[in-house]
């Protein structure tokens, strides 16, 4: 999934999505990100102490509040 469709998905199930680290961030949401051969990615981002899940984890967490919602409506 790209950024756009992750930020929407986060908003649709309550989360603030933001494209920055702040104190005040509980999760740093880590994607797949393609590199040259021997280039190694480093982003100041996962160098903050901000916890990261993965994109796996981030979907978990989107259906686990769809399965909340279904069962508050009854479903």
């Amino acid at each position: 999934m790209n950024r756009d469709q992750a930020f929407s998905l986060a908003k649709i199930f309550g989360a603030k999505p933001q494209n920055w680290v702040t104190k005040q961030t509980d999760y740093l949401v880590v994607g797949l990100i393609e590199t040259a051969l021997g280039e190694e990615l480093i982003t100041k981002k996962l160098l903050t102490g901000t916890p990261t899940i993965s994109e796996r984890d981030f979907l978990d967490w989107c259906q686990a509040r769809l399965a909340q919602w279904s069962r508050s409506l009854g479903g």
